[in-house]
């Protein structure tokens, strides 16, 4: 058969016609003779020939193991020629080989076994030309399976309910979304003062579905609170720092806190009493307001709200809440249910979905099904490789 690829219907039908001829005329040379197309004169020159090449002993135990060798297969081949499964033409001449391999004539032996070359060869040609035809053969069944198998499949996808440059700009939105909110959440921990930080992020963890995390069993927010809402002029240098100003105070040391922020002890207890809050909230910086597009719908109709509110909130610092306000709207009118289940259709089936949108693949489909219905007509007219191998 031709070089590996998808089998056509006119290359298999002319080159499975001339195999068949070929092998229908190499049978015709080897007919009558049995064991040579089905191996076993093969099977039985390997062992003859591993014999002849394995033959150096030279002491007494290794001339036993060697004529013990000898006898066993002379044994196999005395049943298989009772049996008829071995022409006696081709059995004279194995025995003809083992017999002067028992006397140590190697090269008579190696001799005899090299005059069983072309007839062996010829039972070696049907092979590879029964062989050929069975590839071919197998291989449009699989491609039949195969063109059915994508029928099935591509059957099963659904229209998209949006377009494809729809669906990436809905992924767009999302992504500009994600940046411009996180972007806007970090500059909000690093530049607002901490006495309006704290209870804004403490009021958004409290169960609005935001993302910021709320205080953990064992966390006490009220001692930090306390020191910030102190009004003394000596704790405005405590209340005036940032978040991320709050998170290097552990670092300072007693004489320093006290001599710029007041009592040392205070400051450390209200920030030990919070200090698992404050490093969730540091370690989840990047990831709290973020939503992904395939989120279910009804969650991010409860929750991006939220984030938007939020993010008016902290300021005006970037366009996170009016993009977040466009993505409002969208799950409120249905659009974000349609640009998500279109955008999840894409990225499950690739190309196949586009096409879909297009309306191109019930043609595409059409197509296979034509193709796969061609080569098994043309299958049909040969037969199959098993009855071909048996002589049929």
């Amino acid at each position: 058969m031709s070089a590996p690829g998808r089998p056509t219907a006119e290359t298999f039908e002319s080159e499975a016609a001339g195999l068949l001829e070929a092998i229908a005329k190499a049978r015709k040379r080897v007919e009558g003779i049995a064991g040579l197309v089905d191996g076993t004169l093969d099977r039985y020159r390997e062992r003859v020939d591993r014999l002849i090449r394995e033959s150096e002993v030279d002491n007494w135990r290794q001339v036993r193991i060697f004529t013990r060798d000898v006898d066993a297969i002379a044994a196999d081949l005395g049943k298989t020629a009772k049996d008829k499964r071995l022409s006696p033409r081709l059995v004279a001449g194995l025995d003809v080989s083992l017999r002067k391999a028992r006397k140590r004539d190697f090269y008579g032996a190696r001799k005899a076994w090299r005059k069983l070359d072309k007839i062996a060869d010829q039972g070696a040609e049907v092979r590879r030309l029964q062989l050929g035809y069975r590839e071919g053969y197998r291989a449009v069944e699989a491609r039949i399976r195969e063109l059915k198998a994508q029928v099935e499949r591509l059957e099963r996808i659904p229209k998209p309910r949006a377009s494809p440059e729809e669906a990436q700009a809905f992924n767009d939105l999302v992504d500009a979304f994600n940046t411009a909110a996180t972007a806007a959440y970090l500059d909000f921990l690093s530049r607002s003062r901490a006495d309006q930080a704290i209870p804004l992020l403490l009021d958004a963890g409290q169960g609005s579905g935001i993302g910021v995390p709320a205080p953990p069993p064992g966390s006490d927010a009220d001692p930090l609170l306390r020191l910030l809402n102190n009004a003394s002029p000596q704790g405005e240098a405590f209340r005036s720092r940032s978040f991320y100003g709050l998170l290097e105070l552990p670092g300072y040391s007693d004489a320093k806190l006290t001599h710029v922020f007041g009592d040392a002890r205070l400051i450390r207890s209200a920030l030990d009493a919070t200090w698992t809050w404050l490093k969730a909230i540091r370690d989840d910086e990047r990831r709290s307001l973020l939503i992904q597009w395939s989120e279910d719908v009804t969650v991010l109709k409860r929750r991006t709200p939220s984030i938007v509110g939020f993010l008016d909130r902290l300021g005006k610092m970037n366009d996170a809440a009016d993009k977040g306000r466009e993505l409002v709207a969208a799950l409120q009118d249905g659009k974000f249910e349609a640009w998500q289940s279109s955008a999840r259709l894409y990225a499950t089936h690739g190309d196949a979905a586009v096409r879909k949108w297009r309306g191109t693949l019930e043609t595409d489909m059409e197509d296979m099904r034509k193709e796969a219905a061609h080569l098994a007509a043309v299958l049909k007219k040969f037969p199959d490789p098993g009855k071909v191998e048996a002589g049929g």
